[in-house]
């Protein structure tokens, strides 16, 4: 497997496992304060995205796709701070403005850096 499909997977198996973890504490530990929905969706994106890394990380290891692999990253990061900032906010009750718009984008621009990688002949 080539460094940058072992980079990824990385990532994704580590989203993963924090993707598990969270949706346990949130069931079994954590007092929701009414945002059982907010943390539902948090939760969802968060597994759904690093599923999908997992993916991602096959189809790298067999054929290095700048594209890809940007796209990839910037999944991962957007991955982070949506669902990062949610964590926060139901745990917390802090809410920082802005933050989970920007992660939403940038996990956006992502999968549109994926979508151009299969659009491509070569």
């Amino acid at each position: 497997m080539n460094t940058n499909a072992r980079k990824i997977g990385l990532a994704a198996t580590i989203l993963s496992f924090l993707a598990i973890l969270l949706a346990a504490l949130g069931a079994h530990l954590i007092n929701m304060n009414g945002l059982d929905e907010v943390w539902g969706t948090a939760s969802s994106i968060h597994m759904f995205n690093a599923a999908a890394l997992l993916g991602i990380t096959a189809l790298l290891a067999q054929r290095e796709l700048n594209s890809l692999n940007w796209g990839a990253w910037l999944i991962v990061m957007g991955t982070v701070v949506f669902s990062g900032s949610i964590y926060l906010h139901v745990v917390s009750g802090y809410k920082i403005p802005v933050v989970t718009p920007v992660g939403g984008l940038i996990m956006m621009a992502g999968w549109a850096l994926a979508i151009m990688a299969f659009l491509r002949k070569s």
